[in-house]
């Protein structure tokens, strides 16, 4: 039987990351890049081994995040000072395998039709590189100030991974070739004057290199998200569900949702019967919650808007909004006792990506708690912490502060429940930016 490999490169430094962490350790979601790559190709069960070639300095961390997936396929060695050289150290350390899959760690977005084909092609071709078109005209210029020529662009296509290969044939590319430093390894299979097959491949398919890179993919992961509707079914039959600010539009949404799913709503807020505080102190916060006990869930929906100008508000009205947007959230995420694996979800507002004029307040603190939701899922990887932005909401607030919108233009608040009854249901899922009324 044949036996293929996966090799994954993530011997990288991070130079070009400008941070500490090497790239493919920054999270998204809440999870380290690499494991979302690692996950797509355990997930294809097309690889009876999967090498993943690291940076010595971050060994042990690697085995220590690789602990809960339990494979006998999975095996950790280590990389060179050079992606040629990490490329063929791994080569040596597998060689029974009559195929080789090389892919960058850094492009969690593979798709499993990309790995299928390299699967066939490479079978077929011996040697395999995924490409695709440019939409950019190609400059050749070998100063770097002045061109030289502008070639025909449909002549030319951007290089992706994975590239796939006969094992014995990339093999002696690379202990015969005279290239120290290779950008790849289709490179070395040219130099020999081998052919390389062209598998399509796709724009989703993101090199995280720069820090910009890290946002773009942070927004690609998020699209996919909100675009999959969500299968889980977990029950939340007799889960105790605390949700701050519960008397309020979207609030009251959120109990009487979770009431009919069998769950049982813990209302807060100052007005409440049984549990009334002011969240916004942070002795009242720890108080309440250990009245509370432990709890399977915290919804935090609190919020204030008064829309004005900078300079009309005062100094109070400035901050009881950061108070109740903001400190209050905070200081329940803090106290509440929530069970290991149970969920955090913030409410957070679609202001929070672009201030804007008369309410600067409400939308850099909503900024706030955006931010603070991902810092807390990677501070709290045994939580479950995610945030909803609604759109705007049909709510008494909204039409307090403006009365002229049409009701008809506004999401009902039982959107936005139903968002975070999704979310509850969820196991996997932390770290997100979850979109309601889109």
């Amino acid at each position: 039987m044949l036996m293929i490999t996966a090799i994954l490169l993530m011997g990288g430094s991070g130079l070009r990351f400008g941070s500490p962490h090497p790239k493919q350790f920054h999270r998204i979601s809440g999870k380290k890049i690499y494991l979302y790559t690692l996950e797509r190709f355990l997930e294809t069960e097309l690889f009876d081994q999967i090498l993943l070639a690291c940076h010595p300095d971050w060994i042990s961390s690697v085995e220590s995040d690789l602990i809960p997936y339990n494979s006998s396929r999975i095996k950790v060695i280590v990389g060179g000072e050079t992606r040629q050289r990490s490329s063929h150290l791994a080569l040596l350390a597998c060689p029974a395998s009559d195929y080789v899959v090389i892919h960058d760690a850094v492009r969690p977005f593979i798709s499993k039709n990309i790995l299928h084909a390299h699967a066939a092609a490479v079978k077929l071709h011996g040697a395999v590189d995924t490409c695709i078109p440019s939409a950019d005209t190609i400059v050749h210029s070998t100063s770097g100030a002045l061109i030289d020529d502008i070639p025909v662009r449909t002549h030319y296509l951007r290089g992706q991974t994975p590239q796939s290969f006969d094992y014995a044939s990339i093999l002696q590319a690379h202990e015969s070739t005279t290239l120290v430093n290779a950008s790849d390894d289709c490179q070395l299979m040219l130099a020999q004057g081998k052919n390389v097959f062209i598998v399509a491949g796709d724009e989703h398919n993101l090199k995280i290199t720069t820090e910009l890179d890290l946002f773009i993919a942070e927004q690609l992961f998020r699209l996919k998200q909100t675009q999959t509707p969500f299968s889980s079914q977990r029950s939340l039959h007799g889960k105790r569900i605390a949700i701050t600010g519960g008397t309020g539009g979207i609030g009251q949404a959120i109990c009487a949702l979770l009431t009919k799913e069998g769950a049982i709503p813990v209302v807060i807020s100052r007005s409440a019967k049984e549990f009334a505080a002011d969240l916004t102190s942070e002795e009242e916060a720890r108080q309440l919650f250990e009245t509370v006990g432990p709890i399977d869930g915290l919804i935090n929906s609190l919020g204030l808007l008064k829309v004005g100008d900078l300079k009309s508000l005062s100094a109070q009205e400035i901050q009881t909004m950061i108070s109740v947007n903001l400190t209050g959230l905070i200081f329940s995420c803090k106290w509440a006792e929530v069970k290991e694996g149970g969920h955090i979800v913030n409410i957070a507002s679609s202001s929070y990506a672009r201030g804007r004029k008369g309410y600067a307040i409400y939308s850099s603190a909503k900024a706030g708690v955006v931010n603070f939701s991902q810092a807390l899922a990677e501070e709290r990887p045994d939580l479950r912490v995610n945030v909803v932005v609604p759109q705007r909401t049909n709510t008494a607030m909204r039409q307090a502060c403006f009365p002229d919108e049409a009701a008809d233009t506004l999401l009902p608040p039982e959107k936005v429940a139903e968002s975070i009854i999704d979310l509850l249901k969820q196991t996997n899922l932390t770290g997100s930016i979850v979109t309601s009324g889109v």
